[in-house]
């Protein structure tokens, strides 16, 4: 089972949405095995090398950047599944970095 986490600087209200926006998603496609969660931005650290992607409402900070980079995390933009603009980048980001965990 893949695993994505939702983070905001502003709280978890705003990754609850874009974590029902993703299920909403996912659910449209047929797309199962996923486990999506949002996560207080300040427990990020201790919990991000838990999850296979990082969807960002707040730019990763150069701490949060680092775990990605060394736990190989693959870091997506949020703010476009949030606004609705560009959302598609995100959305097959997130599909081809689940694809590529299943080979």
């Amino acid at each position: 089972m893949a695993n994505i986490v939702v983070a905001c600087g502003s709280g978890v209200a705003t990754s609850e949405t874009v974590v029902s926006l993703i299920k909403g998603f996912f659910e449209d496609h047929n797309i199962s095995g996923v486990n999506v969660e949002a996560t207080d931005f300040k427990g990020l650290a201790g919990v991000l090398p838990n999850y296979d992607i990082y969807v960002w409402i707040a730019k990763p900070t150069k701490e949060i950047q680092d775990i990605c980079d060394r736990e190989g995390i693959v870091d997506v933009n949020g703010v476009n599944i949030l606004t609705g603009n560009n959302s598609d980048d995100s959305y097959k980001k997130i599909l081809w970095t689940l694809q590529k965990m299943t080979m």
